[in-house]
């Protein structure tokens, strides 16, 4: 909760406007433009908004995604049904600092992922999201690039980064039942070397007007500038921007990057569900869809028994169909070495010896797989590691000192 100072038609003519390669704008040419229906800000049909008046109805909901041509890259930009909240005025949840000193970028109450399928190749990619959205993207549109626009866009990178380390040091441990040092550092370097080449959290973002948002991709991140033919998944959940204050999850068990999440009831800091609905639905408040029905469907199909999560579509604004790829494979999916079959791989931080690091304590997309521990002595060994990562965002100005004090409690308990 953020404390302030003063109280179905067809899928392509639903969701295409056109490939407008003449338009114009400030950002450049238009290389295409995606529509998703207004007044959906509800997830799977069952989620408000936190009943404090923080975030308002309709300020989550997307209504356009669309690209533009830029120099040396792409502008995504991004159309809000309500205006975008800002920092400014407002203090952070322990009330000692202006909260528009962690939120730069003029925003403060949204993720927005987007999940790139370039080679439209059915099975070829991944298909986890980002710990937290608890949703998969449909093996028809597996992806090789994310792009991850958050309010803190250096924090969320670099916690993150913490996470994929302790995935690869767990799968290290799993398969050889120890670690050594050489090991952690390969590892470490591995889990550098795919979160550069995989994910992008851009920090060139800019607020145009009151309802819309950019940032900006380069081609050296992409291979070049975006193309209508690529399918786009795109999802937006709410942000804790204050979450290394509130939740500390630089630990073993359950990990969520940077989403608010979903609880029963109305709360004042977390969506709540109600119509009884299930307290195992996904916490993305919107997605890009053709309709209200498709959204409802698709965040609304997951088996908790099953492990099986939510499956989310892409769409090619210019119409390409995927194309039949590599055939199924089991991949891992939980801590106990349950797995089920997919068309794309999971593309888990991998460790030295080449194995995916997804039998973590958690999965890939932040839920635990039923029946799963963490073990006792889980992290000890990155814990110097954990610390050093903790001082850099301090010395960088990046978290508090709320943040880091709390923070750095919670890693020296596990010694």
């Amino acid at each position: 909760m953020i404390h302030r100072k003063n109280p179905s038609p067809s899928i392509l003519a639903c969701l295409v406007l056109g490939l407008c390669l003449t338009t114009v704008s400030a950002s450049g040419k238009e290389i295409f433009a995606l529509s998703d229906p207004k007044g959906d800000d509800f997830g799977a049909g069952d989620l408000v908004y936190p009943n404090d008046g923080w975030i308002e109805i309709g300020s989550l909901d997307l209504v356009e995604f669309r690209a533009y041509e830029g120099k040396d890259g792409t502008w995504f930009r991004a159309r809000l049904a309500r205006p975008i909240a800002s920092p400014k005025g407002l203090s952070t949840y322990l009330g000692k600092e202006p909260l528009s000193s962690l939120a730069r970028h003029g925003f403060y109450t949204f993720n927005i992922d987007v999940y790139i399928d370039q080679d439209r190749i059915s099975g070829s990619g991944r298909v986890d999201t980002l710990p937290g959205r608890q949703v998969d993207i449909a093996a028809d549109n597996a992806w090789e690039k994310a792009v991850v626009l958050s309010p803190r866009p250096e924090v969320a990178r670099a916690y993150y980064k913490v996470h994929l380390e302790k995935q690869a040091e767990d799968a290290l441990r799993n398969e050889f039942g120890k670690v050594t040092k050489e090991q952690l550092q390969a590892s470490e370097e591995q889990v550098e070397a795919d979160l550069e080449k995989n994910f992008l959290f851009p920090s060139n973002i800019r607020i145009r007007g009151s309802r819309e948002i950019e940032f900006f991709v380069p081609d050296s991140f992409l291979g070049g500038q975006a193309s209508p033919d690529w399918a786009y998944s795109v999802l937006v959940t709410g942000c804790e921007v204050e979450q290394l204050s509130k939740v500390v999850n630089l630990t073993p068990g359950q990990f969520n990057l940077m989403v608010i999440p979903a609880a029963y009831g109305r709360h004042s800091d977390r969506f709540g569900i109600v119509n009884d609905g299930d307290i195992n639905q996904p916490p993305v408040i919107d997605l890009l869809a053709p309709s209200i029905a498709d959204q409802q469907r698709a965040l609304s199909d997951y088996n908790v028994t099953e492990n099986r999560l939510a499956v989310v579509p892409g769409f090619s604004p210019g119409g390409m169909e995927s194309v039949v790829g590599s055939t199924p494979q089991t991949v891992n999916r939980g801590p106990s070495g349950t797995s089920s079959t997919s068309t794309a791989s999971r593309g888990g931080a991998p460790s030295s010896a080449g194995k995916g690091a997804d039998a973590s304590a958690a999965g890939e997309s932040g839920r635990r797989a039923p029946g799963a521990s963490a073990t006792q002595d889980d992290g000890r060994r990155t814990i110097p590691d954990r610390l050093r990562t903790l001082n850099a965002l301090r010395d960088d100005h990046l978290i508090t000192a709320d943040e880091y004090e709390a923070l750095r409690q919670k890693i020296l308990a596990e010694l």
